[in-house]
């Protein structure tokens, strides 16, 4: 049997974000889904999706550091 285990892989910058990853906010780890900056370059809306499809919009500056996870293969 193949374990799937999930684990902090690094700290990204919302601009490094892309969609499909997985970011944890405040509690929750949360598939991105749509990404969009605005005109300045400074602000990044980032929108996610849980395990049960509720979706949230969240707001970051260019500075903020977003923790990325990855799963990865137990044997």
């Amino acid at each position: 049997m193949i374990a799937m285990e999930l684990i902090h892989a690094d700290n990204l910058t919302p601009d490094q974000v892309m969609l499909g990853d997985l970011i944890k906010i405040d509690n929750d780890i949360v598939e991105v889904i749509f990404i969009e900056c605005d005109s300045t370059g400074d602000n990044y809306d980032i929108q996610t999706q849980n395990e049960f499809g509720e979706k949230e919009f969240t707001q970051y500056a260019y500075t903020d550091l977003i923790p990325l996870y990855v799963f990865i293969q137990e044997e």
